[in-house]
């Protein structure tokens, strides 16, 4: 990959082939006993390919790493997009910003090469039914703080403390905010105040589950 020098290519190819083996990352020790050198100075590389987009670091989680574009030319640019709890089709439920891993998606899908500018949440309950958007499903949303009349929302809505989210239509009509559910089983949510933490990009949906 351009950019790279022929250490980083080489331990980002050994990121990729761990993530597919394992199904999570390497640690520091792991790469350095790999390639034979310290924990420091793998964490020095780490920091290199964080600088250069290739992955992004977690804190300080032992295997707190995502992979954000791939470097084996056959596979396509994967970003890691980070999944940040759960949002409601259905009633709002309470909700908090709690990292709970990654989730993989191809950038030509979602159209945007920065994964900072995507999050994602599990979706629960059936008031976007009609759009397609069931239970189960995964949200990936694409962060903004505006929206259209008629797009689909991550939003919370009302001037309560309690912080909670819920997926839905926007609209705004005088001076009012309306979410519209896709179910007639539901009523249209109305408030003076609403906060929209951005708008539905895709859906991912897994079967057999």
């Amino acid at each position: 990959m351009k950019g790279l020098t022929e250490r980083q290519l080489e331990i980002s190819l050994f990121i990729e082939r761990y993530f597919d083996e394992n199904g999570y990352a390497p640690s520091l020790r792991d790469i350095g006993n790999h390639f034979g050198f310290s924990a420091k100075a793998a964490f020095d590389h780490l920091r290199a390919l964080e600088r250069k987009g290739i992955i992004r670091t977690a804190g300080n989680l032992p295997r707190g790493m995502a992979l954000l574009k791939r470097t084996t030319p056959e596979s396509g640019t994967i970003i890691k997009v980070p999944l940040l709890g759960t949002t409601a089709a259905g009633l709002p439920i309470a909700s908090e910003e709690v990292f709970d891993g990654f989730i993989s998606v191809p950038q030509d899908l979602v159209g945007c090469a920065d994964s900072d500018k995507l999050y994602a949440l599990n979706v629960r309950g059936d008031s976007m039914i009609e759009d397609g958007i069931n239970d189960g499903d995964i949200a990936i949303i694409k962060k903004t703080n505006h929206a259209e009349n008629g797009e689909i929302v991550a939003a919370s809505i009302g001037d309560s403390e309690d912080y909670s989210i819920t997926l839905k239509h926007f609209y705004r009509v005088g001076d009012r905010y309306e979410l519209h559910p896709a179910n007639s089983q539901y009523k249209v949510m109305v408030s003076t105040h609403c906060e929209i933490y951005g708008k539905l990009l895709m859906i991912i949906r897994q079967y057999g589950r």
